[in-house]
């Protein structure tokens, strides 16, 4: 089923345009500021329970997120997730369901939006993790990255960062190319990873000046 298909997505894709509109200041650029057409794979910092929120409701597309499996499963939130088609991991292994998951959304033609940071607990890495790198690789699919900038701490639950009013700077690069390659090198991959988080690097950098 696609993403746009059931009456939950849209519902709740246009909740959440309100609340960052009205909590955060931030509304769908027009056009987008990702291809208008084809798979493309979205990348960004990543601070606060709030970055998704933000990057749904500024893409101009849907997007398909990769999440830790136990946030995903929490009881009272999962048929969020699921509504948005978000695509568990399990954290400090190698998931290979959730790389073929993701392959699958890009084959369709489909958004995939990660945090290459890995996320904003004991598994973060500010170098970024190399699964970017390895997804772009395998596929060939141009990365977008993408900076997010708050201009105050944010609370850390999910609902109190909704909850909370806010300032974010939201600032999109132009996409990264990298040749398709089926069998990457590690050396390779940490070379594309690079090159992607001095990207967003630029951009939050630019972001801060705002």
């Amino acid at each position: 089923m696609m993403i746009s298909a059931t009456w939950v997505y849209p519902f709740l894709k246009h909740l959440n345009s309100l609340v960052c509109r009205i909590m955060y200041g931030v509304k769908p650029r027009s056009p987008s500021p990702l291809p208008s057409h084809g798979p493309a794979i979205l990348v960004s910092d990543h601070s606060t329970m709030g970055d998704p929120l933000v990057l749904l409701a500024t893409a101009g597309r849907p997007l398909q997120f990769l999440m830790a499996h136990e946030i995903y499963e929490r009881w009272g939130t999962r048929w969020v997730f699921r509504a948005f088609q978000v695509i568990p991991v399990r954290r400090g292994a190698r998931d290979v369901g959730s790389i073929r998951a993701m392959m699958r959304v890009l084959d369709r033609g489909h958004v995939v939006a990660l945090f290459p940071e890995g996320g904003i607990d004991n598994f973060r890495d500010e170098s970024g993790h190399l699964g970017v790198a390895y997804l772009s690789a395998k596929t060939g699919v141009p990365v977008i990255p993408v900076s997010l900038r708050w201009k105050e701490k944010r609370p850390e639950s999910m609902w109190g960062t909704i909850c909370t009013p806010g300032s974010v700077v939201v600032r999109y690069g132009e996409p990264l190319s990298f040749a398709r390659n089926p069998t990457p090198q590690r050396d390779q991959l940490e070379a594309m990873t690079a090159k992607i988080m001095q990207n967003i690097k630029r951009l939050g950098e630019a972001a801060d000046v705002e």
